[in-house]
């Protein structure tokens, strides 16, 4: 069987479809902003796949995807799709935290003071790292549980028996 590549974008779109600008560019009809959105979306489904792929989560292949009907080969589980999907979000914040690191440089101390902006960024980056270390403690779950049942995987101490 397999799971389609939209199924995984669907579950990572809900996370954002609050942010307008993922969903809205300038000088863009809505058909070609949201064309865009689904192809950075793409790109953060390579990437999630790619990190949790490394991460040694190799129950199946995640990275086995057939680009030209655009599906896994795999049939992937509902807590897979939302390991991806959460994975993806990561990759987006990730492209915000770097883009607050340039808009810092760009602030004189002038413009700190008369717009202050230390706290949202201070927020965001907080944000930021309790999703990073929540896929950390998700994907170290992932990798310790039988895909199909959902259940631990633990030592069998009867083949050590003698």
């Amino acid at each position: 069987m397999s799971t389609t590549i939209s199924v995984t974008i669907e579950a990572f779109l809900k996370r954002v479809e609050k942010d307008r600008d993922f969903f809205n560019y300038i000088n863009l009809s809505d058909a070609d902003s949201m064309e865009l959105a689904l192809r950075r979306a793409g790109n953060y489904l390579n990437e999630a796949v790619s990190k949790l792929s490394i991460a040694g989560c190799n129950h199946i292949d995640l990275t086995d995807i057939d680009e030209t009907l655009a599906v896994f080969n795999e049939d992937l589980t509902r807590n897979e799709i939302f390991l991806i999907a959460s994975m993806m979000y990561e990759f987006h914040l990730d492209r915000d935290i770097s883009k607050l690191k340039t808009l810092s440089v760009n602030f004189t101390s002038t413009d700190l003071r008369v717009f202050d902006p230390s706290n949202a960024r201070s927020t965001f980056i907080e944000m930021f790292k309790a999703v990073r270390d929540e896929n950390k403690s998700l994907i170290d779950d992932y990798k310790n549980t039988d895909r199909e049942t959902g259940k631990f995987l633990g030592i069998d101490y009867a083949q050590y028996d003698d």
